[in-house]
């Protein structure tokens, strides 16, 4: 018998376990953690999904990240398949730039300025809005920064318009400003910007791109178009009331979801975004697509070295509730215990998947999923229960672009998956997608079953001597790309 020695991979809960986190981690990239160092630190840590918000951050920024992820990947041999996500502005609304770019503090009570003037460097008495038509009328609120920061409109001028502020805070740039009492329909759901941003994107081979604010399925058509046909996975972003009202649509239309509670929040009345985002989450994992939560995670961490009860509480309850990933923000972006909220975010998300029933999900998504179904999709639910009734010790799913391995993470399956492609792309997309380990098979179609359980094996996901459930195609009398094969296997000495 042949001596494995276990691999350590960045999925491991830790060094010393062969326990994997199923839940996806994603950090947003800023000025504490795009160092070439902190990057491999991420990686090694267990960042799957590194993002880059380009309202935030310029595209030279963004390529010296990404090419840094890229080299330290290569240079260190990791299998980490960390894909890259790029976040594009949308009809957002947003705040100016600052003198020195440096933040200033707001006091209730001050008379502050939003003025019409792209060029203006605003300060602590005035700012720059993205949005210059007339909107807003007395006694209107506005709030900035997820709500953070509350204005009431005091007075309408020829060049702006004067508030006062109802809170003491922080004000930076470049932050989402929000209208409650108004819809603002004339904003493009790309601008020339953002359509500039989506060509560096395409041209960058990033793995994800999203747009914030989507409100209807119009705006995912649109930003479809141009993408025409490169491979880049679409995330849309729930950010505001019409995107929330539209969800089931835009669901359809898009790859994935992300639920930007912040920015809809400060729209939405507060107790109806709880509600939302798990009426969301269920409608997501029916469909099979992935589902992200953002924002406001663990926002103490920021300048806390430990999140409040709170905040580990909300983690957890995400993850119960079935989500596919969770994304860091600020926390790791400008934050100051960037690799702790790391390892804080994975041991909360560790423990509510230890304590979630995946069997009584299984059964429902199974009876909850409209009869008849596609091909593919049977054999991926019945690779799942195949595995439950034989008692195998993982799944493989071998995958061209990766569809049947995301049905099978869509039953939540209580062993390893390892999904196997000879596409590096489509391995790094898979991993924002709940409980699969992706693995990017370098050699031919011939090897690919006998190397990936080889694979699972050193990464202590399986012993020789158990059984694998492996799912792969043919194409003789199907569409090229569906799944029509599942075998049960004994994984070899």
């Amino acid at each position: 018998m042949v001596a494995f020695s276990r691999r350590i991979h960045p999925a491991h809960l830790d060094a010393n376990s062969s326990d994997i986190l199923r839940t996806k981690v994603v950090c947003t990239i800023g000025p504490a953690s795009c160092s070439k160092e902190m990057i491999g630190k991420l990686v090694e840590a267990g960042m799957n999904i590194a993002r880059l918000n380009l309202s935030h951050c310029t595209q030279e920024f963004a390529t010296q990240v990404i090419s840094d992820i890229r080299t330290y990947l290569q240079e260190s041999g990791s299998t980490a398949e960390v894909a890259t996500w790029l976040d594009i502005n949308g009809p957002k609304v947003r705040s100016g730039r600052l003198v020195n770019g440096e933040p200033v503090q707001l006091i209730a009570g001050d008379d502050f300025y939003f003025v019409n003037d792209a060029d203006l460097l605003g300060d602590n008495t005035r700012i720059s809005t993205s949005y210059t038509k007339e909107l807003v009328k007395v006694g209107d609120k506005m709030y900035i920064d997820d709500g953070l920061l509350s204005f009431t409109v005091v007075e309408r001028l020829e060049d702006s318009i004067r508030c006062k502020v109802d809170n003491t805070g922080i004000l930076g740039e470049n932050k989402g400003i929000n209208f409650p009492s108004h819809v603002i329909e004339d904003l493009p759901a790309v601008s020339d910007k953002d359509k500039a941003d989506i060509s560096y994107a395409m041209a960058q081979n990033v793995d994800f791109i999203s747009v914030s604010c989507i409100r209807n399925i119009d705006d995912v058509e649109e930003v479809r178009l141009l993408l025409g046909n490169h491979k880049v996975k679409l995330l849309a972003k729930i950010e505001n009331k019409r995107g929330m009202d539209n969800f089931e649509s835009i669901l359809k239309m898009a790859d994935g979801i992300v639920i930007d509670r912040g920015y809809l929040g400060a729209e939405v009345d507060v107790d109806l975004v709880t509600v939302a985002q798990k009426k969301m989450i269920s409608m997501a994992n029916v469909a099979g697509k992935p589902i992200l939560v953002a924002n406001q995670m663990l926002e103490s961490m920021r300048t806390n070295p430990r999140p409040s009860r709170s905040e580990a509480a909300d983690v957890a309850n995400a993850v119960m509730d079935g989500v596919d990933g969770l994304v860091l923000s600020g926390e790791t972006a400008i934050g100051e215990y960037v690799l702790e909220s790391v390892d804080s975010m994975r041991r909360i998300a560790y423990q509510a998947e230890k304590n979630t029933n995946y069997l009584e999900y299984q059964v429902k998504t199974m009876r909850s999923i409209p009869k008849p179904i596609p091909v593919s999709e049977s054999i991926a639910s019945s690779a799942v229960l195949a595995a439950r009734q034989v008692d195998a010790a993982i799944i493989v799913c071998i995958t061209e672009l990766g569809g049947t391995a995301r049905l099978v993470a869509k039953y939540r399956p209580q062993i390893p998956v390892v999904a196997a492609t000879l596409i590096p792309q489509t391995a790094r997309q898979l991993n924002v997608n709940f409980g699969l380990v992706p693995y990017y098979h370098t050699g031919t179609a011939d090897t690919v079953i006998p190397d990936t359980l080889k694979y699972a094996v050193e990464l202590g996901l399986c012993q020789p001597g158990q059984v694998a459930v492996v799912t792969s195609g043919q194409h003789i009398g199907f569409l090229e790309g569906t799944t029509t094969k599942m075998q049960l296997l004994q994984i070899p000495a």
